[in-house]
C-alpha cells in the first residue's frame, strides 16, 4: 500500500486503507509507527475531511514501537 509497481509513491485512498485493514481482527487496537530508524508508537487521533482529503490525526507519542514493527513494515 502506498507504492505502485515501479516503486514510486502513490496516494492511498480510503478504499485502499479499508482493504488493507480487513485482514485484521476488528477489535484490535490501531497505532501509527513513525520514524523508520527507531520506530516510535503514536496513537490515532481524530479523523476529519478537508479539501477533499481524509486526514488522520496524531494523538501523540506513546513511546517506542517493538523491534518487530520495523521488520513487519519492511523498514529493516
Amino acid at each position: 500500500m502506498g507504492r505502485h509497481r515501479r516503486g514510486a509513491r502513490r496516494e492511498v485512498t480510503v478504499a485502499d486503507l479499508i482493504d488493507e485493514l480487513r485482514r485484521f481482527d476488528p477489535g484490535m487496537e490501531v497505532r501509527l509507527a513513525i520514524q523508520p530508524r527507531m520506530p516510535q508508537d503514536h496513537g490515532i487521533g481524530a479523523v476529519a475531511e478537508a479539501d477533499g482529503i481524509v486526514w488522520i490525526g496524531d494523538a501523540g507519542p506513546r513511546g517506542y514501537a517493538p523491534d518487530e514493527v520495523r521488520e513487519s513494515l519492511g523498514w529493516s
